[in-house]
């Protein structure tokens, strides 16, 4: 066999063992969070190794910030695309002039874009266990919390932050930022409080159309806040 046909097999095995174990362990921290679960668990769940945590990784922590590490990429994979034109779009306005009726809709567009992929990103499913990850690193941060504020986070906060005093420029950096929170956690509130949720709105589940739904809604939020000038 081809030497370099193994080596390229070895290492297509060794990736894929390492993203078993991340995806266990994704799952396993998710439910259970760091102190409860032990590697073992992790590498029965992948069907690998145990031993391949420590090769991988160096460890149950190492392993740890791996999970956080992959999902700051999957995030920016999501939504981070819609990242670069709209910094490439804001460079070009002049800092203290008043935006034209159309680079206030461009403006206005950009940010219904951004919104709309951060709330796909917290109501799709498939992003529950990353999002239970997430909301223990908020309450309790390690170092994957940093993870993810330089991973993506902070960008996204800051375009975001960027946008709205565009639009609204007689707010200062404080007020434009905390309307920024401010807004971030009516997305929020549809992960954290999914079972209250459900149980008012009387909805089966989130799915497609109950997300249309909400986009609307937040939506005219958004569009209020910006036509405000209390």
């Amino acid at each position: 066999m081809d030497e370099t046909n193994t080596h390229s097999e070895r290492g297509d095995r060794g990736d894929a063992t390492r993203r078993a174990l991340i995806e266990a362990a994704i799952a396993e921290f998710a439910r259970n969070g760091f102190h409860a679960v032990s590697t073992r668990q992790i590498a029965h769940s992948a069907g690998a190794n145990q031993a391949l945590i420590g090769y991988h990784f160096g460890g149950k922590e190492g392993l740890y910030l791996a999970v956080f590490q992959f999902i700051s990429e999957q995030v920016q994979a999501r939504v981070g695309s819609a990242i670069g034109p709209i910094e490439a779009y804001l460079s070009q306005l002049q800092t203290d002039a008043v935006l034209t009726r159309p680079q206030r809709e461009h403006c206005i567009a950009h940010l219904l874009q951004l919104v709309e992929g951060i709330v796909r990103l917290h109501t799709d499913p498939r992003t529950t266990p990353w999002m239970q990850l997430i909301m223990r690193e908020q309450q309790s941060p390690t170092k994957a919390f940093d993870i993810l504020y330089e991973g993506f986070m902070s960008r996204y906060l800051g375009i975001v932050t960027w946008l709205i005093q565009c639009l609204r420029p007689e707010l200062s950096r404080d007020e434009a930022a905390l309307g920024v929170m401010t807004l971030l956690g009516q997305i929020l509130v549809f992960r954290v409080a999914r079972s209250t949720l459900l149980r008012h709105m009387a909805w089966p589940d989130v799915g497609p159309a109950q997300v249309e739904l909400i986009l609307k809604q937040i939506k005219a939020n958004l569009t209020a806040m910006l036509n405000s000038r209390d």
